[in-house]
């Protein structure tokens, strides 16, 4: 029953996915490598990202904390400044790009 119960939560923990779900539309994408969602708001690109999250993410900063904070970050374009973007999928390139700032909520 023991080694049941830990497989069960070993499952669990690995398809946590992204925290703000798998809405695949022109609003918010999920990144399941780093369990991040982003998107393109106003004209600029954001993702999920860890501020205060981080404390539940276990120092592990590549990937995004499930947690009940809804912190995001506008994303860094290729040469500095914000991403910008007309739709979702102009913010797949930036993804990884890293935050402009800080988390905010």
């Amino acid at each position: 029953m023991f080694r049941f119960t830990v497989l069960v939560c070993s499952l669990l923990v690995a398809v946590h996915g992204c925290s703000w779900g798998y809405k695949e539309d022109q609003t918010m994408k999920c990144e399941v490598d780093n369990n991040c969602n982003y998107g393109c708001h106003k004209g600029y690109c954001w993702s999920q990202c860890n501020g205060a999250c981080a404390v539940r993410s276990l120092g592990v900063n590549h990937k995004c904390a499930e947690c009940n904070i809804k912190e995001w970050c506008w994303q860094k374009g290729d040469y500095g400044g914000y991403a910008q973007c007309s739709t979702v999928d102009d913010c797949y390139n930036y993804r990884f790009n890293g935050c402009t700032g800080s988390c905010t909520v």
